[in-house]
């Protein structure tokens, strides 16, 4: 009976350690795909009104981390 309760949890450990891989993963690439889609805004604007400057980039990038992490942040706490 040991047996089967210890071949029972390795199964349990790796399915928990496949979905948080799973839900981690999908925030990192959440929060790169609005870091890119800022910067490139931003490279868009920057061609758009040409500047001494890349302001539009530089501002809309920072921006876009800002974001990602507030979207990461706020997955984290609805998850706890």
């Amino acid at each position: 009976m040991e047996q089967n309760q210890a071949g029972k949890e390795p199964k349990k450990n790796s399915s928990r350690s496949l979905n948080a891989l799973a839900r981690y993963s999908g925030m990192a690439f959440q929060m790169a795909a609005t870091i890119i889609i800022f910067l490139f805004l931003g490279k868009w604007l920057d061609a758009k009104f040409p500047m001494k400057f890349p302001l539009f980039t530089t501002v809309l990038t920072i921006l876009g981390v800002f974001i990602g992490m507030y979207f990461v942040i706020r997955d984290i706490l609805k998850q706890k």
